[in-house]
């Protein structure tokens, strides 16, 4: 009888995850835009921003989830702490790439 609620619970924590990722993508927009070099388009420095946040922080992410896993066991990664400092850790890496990125001048080059 209680299994009903485990999946209403895991399809509580998708929508729940999917608001966490609209929510980054549109506070990216500002972030990008302050840091851009003055080459840089504004659409261009967002997709930058944005796609070198996601390409480090996700294998960051799926590392720390190992780490935690082997060191602290399955459980002890279950709850809302947990979660929130994995992502929180995952994300650093990823914003400073992403800062980095967008602050060097793009130079566009024809191939050879």
């Amino acid at each position: 009888m209680m299994k009903g609620h485990g999946v209403i619970f895991d399809l509580a924590n998708q929508y729940i995850a999917w608001i966490i990722v609209v929510i980054t993508l549109v506070a990216s927009w500002p972030v990008a835009q302050s840091l851009r070099h003055e080459k840089l388009h504004r659409f261009a420095a967002y997709l930058l921003f944005v796609s070198v946040l996601a390409l480090v922080s996700a294998p960051v992410f799926w590392v720390l989830l190992l780490v935690g896993s082997t060191f602290v066991g399955p459980a002890g990664l279950e709850g809302v702490g947990p979660a929130v400092i994995i992502v929180l850790i995952s994300l650093v890496p990823g914003s400073a790439a992403a800062r980095w990125i967008v602050r060097r001048p793009q130079v566009r080059r024809m191939p050879k």
